[in-house]
């Protein structure tokens, strides 16, 4: 209809111009019967209104057709004539795309090529997307495709072609460039995966849409599965689930550093210890092995190495039930001075599922100089004469050596002689360490004492006690340096009685001492941390009586109730006596530095079955530990600790302070206060730490920290400024972290694709998706009418009617 007057003699604008296939139809339609009574009843009307009127018959024949042709438009009319467009709409069916965006996706477990090694999940999703790029536009084009991403909860994804300048606000059509039908993927952050939830609100955003299928890109792994009334719904809805398994199908285990702790200044040339916590995650024992290495970055060096052993799948020497937590401790000799970068690195025969969690760094001052020992002996026992031998053959120690027995023109040893001792506090601070034998306290004025314990206390010295029949410890009970012997009450310790060998606890291998090789470690440059018997710990036969050449004939008796609060054990005896096992060495903070007390004189014997081999080592490594502290000036004057130190949310952890320097324990205090903060120093928390009842240096509380993250406590007390810099980090992970369990779940997605007559389709399966997918477009007929009843056409021919019948009855005088 393209004529403007006929146009507008139908009064028709809703209808488009140039329109075709019109047609009429009524408004008030009547049946064909209806209109035949209609037509022969107007008929019959028009010849009876002229059949008896004076006239010329063929004038009111005319007259009647006239008459009729009004009645029978009256009820044309009357039934609402209309012209109507036929019109038909298709509303395009549905197809709901969810992509995961959880922060599992970040994790490279999915095979690719040998060149590049594994992918992400998250790259294999966007590689498998960019592949079928041109069959998702072409899908595009003949459906209504919407991209939802997921984790916790729904959100919409941006395909790349709304984010086009200049479409967005136009009428026009989206441009068709390849991959315009691609999603705008977000970063993968979300640390849990709700996939009963997602799927819940996606069907929500196309309530009332014809839904032809859920495609589902996930790993599986998730909290929150499709619960049986989500899958009853989609199952009455007759929608679909197409899963594509991203990830690999196999499990995959993971290797982690948790906590690394090194000191931070040591002499060069010097066994530095680092301990090293090992988080073992699935089953990456089992399956991998692989070592613990320590490298010096600036050198490439390789420092040290530590086995570990893969677990055999019947238990042995471990299983899936191990604990997920190792502590491990690695040497190094450095041999370059000055500030160094070292790497802890986890090395495995393949490439471990989360890489980055496999390197900590640390910064570690080196310092070239001998360490400076002095040794003050009373007599000239056996042990005397092998520690005074081997302080002399070290070539990394300057020793001064006082024999108080000596004759006036005795010669006293040492590669430094003095013939005094020190009298002054700068004298004392030329040594690093204090070697104190069998020696009577009587032998030093008072004031010599109180510098000694002053500078141990203040300046971080170490003091190596060696036991002794005569005076060592018991003339030094109410002297200034009974304050650093780790017993209290009554000094007269009694001989054990029998003879005894030793045996270190877990204590030592953290602290890097009575870690003795044997001589077929020597040979050997790297060793396991999960056999029985590690090269570096202790050999088997030192704690074998049977050897006759271990034993300990003389051993002073320590009753653990003797041991002050701040005390702890290093080593103790192999056998119980009287039921319990007595210490043999023991260690004791105090202020800046540190005391080491020796039960024993005996050592030198262990030369009888290797030699210097033993001997050598336990005592150098005690004195290097002690000559560490007074280099740093940093020992720890008390122990914060957290358990567990990686915890769920809203679960409770223990909050312990142990206060070792026994200054600090001079005053007494019914609470600590520490904070819990983040690595920024946000405060989160602030704890009240209570004395536990019936100890002295014990201060306690729980907590249940209720924000996930990595955190620090720290003392925030102001009578003590000495703890300020101690810090304990935590790990608080919400239970559903992904990240802690980053194995896939694919059997998840093939039952749930299983259960809605879906079908699990690989990434490069893409492209028969469209094929796959059930035509559910609605076709709607939705005609365009325009009534002309009341158009000036239906006006015009009413009104030639009339006066046609009126000027014809005018004409043939029938008015």
């Amino acid at each position: 209809m393209n004529s403007d007057l006929m146009r507008w003699l139908l009064d028709v604008e809703a209808i488009p111009k140039g329109s075709e296939n019109l047609r009429l139809v009524w408004e008030h339609p009547w049946p064909s019967w209806v209109w035949a009574i209609l037509f022969v009843g107007a008929g019959m009307l028009a010849v009876w209104s002229y059949h008896r009127l004076v006239g010329r018959r063929i004038g009111r024949g005319i007259l009647a057709a006239a008459r009729f042709a009004i009645i029978f438009l009256a009820l044309a009319l009357i039934s609402g004539p209309m012209l109507e467009l036929p019109r038909e709409t298709v509303e395009q069916d549905w197809v709901l795309m969810l992509a995961d965006r959880s922060a599992s996706m970040t994790i490279k477990d999915a095979a690719a090529d040998s060149a590049s090694g594994r992918l992400s999940r998250d790259e294999q999703l966007r590689s498998a997307l960019e592949s079928q790029s041109n069959v998702l536009d072409s899908m595009a084009r003949q459906r209504h495709v919407m991209w939802i991403g997921f984790h916790l909860g729904a959100f919409n994804l941006q395909s790349r072609q709304s984010t086009v300048p200049g479409w967005a606000n136009s009428s026009a059509s989206p441009p068709q460039a390849a991959g315009a039908g691609l999603p705008d993927l977000t970063e993968a952050t979300g640390r849990r995966t709700n996939i009963d939830g997602a799927l819940e609100q996606a069907i929500q955003r196309a309530a009332a849409r014809p839904v032809s299928g859920i495609v589902l890109f996930s790993d599986g792994r998730t909290d929150n599965p499709p619960s049986r009334a989500l899958i009853r719904r989609l199952q009455a809805d007759a929608i679909p689930v197409f899963v594509v398994p991203l990830g690999s199908d196999e499990p995959l285990g993971d290797l982690a550093l948790g906590r690394v702790e090194a000191p931070r200044r040591a002499f060069v040339r010097d066994k530095v210890p680092v301990v090293v916590e090992l988080d073992k995650f699935g089953s990456a024992l089992r399956d991998q092995g692989g070592s613990v290495k320590l490298i010096d970055t600036a050198t490439g060096e390789e420092l040290d190495r530590l086995a570990l052993e893969p677990r055999s799948a019947d238990g042995s020497p471990g299983d899936e039930g191990a604990s997920d937590l190792t502590t491990l401790t690695l040497t190094a000799e450095p041999a370059l001075a000055g500030e160094a970068t070292w790497q802890v690195v986890i090395d495995t025969p393949q490439v471990d599922l989360i890489p980055e969690n496999n390197v900590k760094s640390f910064q570690i001052e080196l310092v070239d100089r001998p360490l400076r020992v002095l040794f003050v002996e009373g007599y000239p026992r056996w042990e005397y004469r092998y520690v005074k031998n081997l302080l002399v053959r070290e070539k990394y120690v300057e020793s001064s050596v006082m024999l108080i027995s000596a004759d006036r023109d005795f010669a006293q040893e040492g590669n430094q002689p003095i013939t005094r001792l020190p009298r002054s506090p700068e004298e004392f601070a030329a040594f690093d360490v204090i070697i104190m034998g069998d020696v009577p306290a009587t032998f030093f004025a008072p004031e010599q004492l109180d510098m000694i314990r002053d500078h141990v206390a203040n300046r971080g010295a170490g003091l190596l006690w060696i036991a002794g029949e005569h005076s060592t410890p018991s003339s030094f009970l109410g002297t200034a340096l009974a304050d650093l012997l780790p017993m209290r009450g009554s000094l007269n310790l009694p001989p054990i009685g029998e003879p005894v060998t030793m045996t270190p606890t877990p204590l030592a291998q953290r602290l890097g001492v009575l870690q003795l090789e044997t001589a077929a470690d020597s040979l050997s440059t790297q060793h396991s941390a999960l056999s029985t018997s590690v090269p570096g710990g202790w050999p088997a036969e030192l704690s074998d009586p049977a050897t006759g050449w271990s034993l300990l004939y003389y051993a002073q008796r320590i009753e653990p109730g003797q041991l002050k609060p701040a005390a702890e054990v290093l080593a103790q005896t192999a056998q119980t006596v009287n039921g319990t096992a007595l210490p043999l060495v023991l260690a004791m903070r105090y202020g800046a530095g540190q005391s080491i007390y020796v039960a024993t004189d005996e050592v030198w014997r262990w030369r009888y079955g290797r030699g210097e081999l033993y001997p050598d080592q336990f005592w150098v490594q005690m004195i290097r530990m002690l000559g560490r502290e007074s280099l740093s000036n940093t020992g720890d004057p008390a122990v914060l600790d957290v358990s567990p130190r990686r915890v769920a949310t809203n679960q409770p952890i223990r909050i312990e302070l142990r206060l070792l320097d026994a200054q600090l324990l001079q005053e007494s205090r019914a609470s600590i206060n520490v904070i819990m903060e983040s690595d920024d120093g946000q405060k989160l928390a602030e704890i009240e730490l209570h004395r536990v009842e019936g100890t002295e240096d014990r201060y306690a509380a729980t907590y249940l920290p209720d924000s996930p993250g990595q955190f620090r406590l720290r003392v925030d007390e102001p009578t003590l400024a000495s703890l300020a810099q101690m810090q304990t980090p935590v790990e608080v992970f919400a239970p559903d972290d992904e990240l802690r369990r980053p194995q896939t779940d694919h059997d998840l997605l093939k039952s749930l694709a299983s259960a809605t007559n879906g079908k699990v389709l690989a990434p490069d399966q893409l492209k028969d998706l469209p094929k796959l997918l059930p035509n559910r477009a609605v076709r709607t007929l939705n005609p365009l009418t325009e009534s002309i009843w009341d158009s000036p056409l239906a006006f015009i021919l009413a009104l030639l009617a009339l006066t046609f019948e009126w000027a014809g009855r005018k004409v043939l005088r029938l008015v």
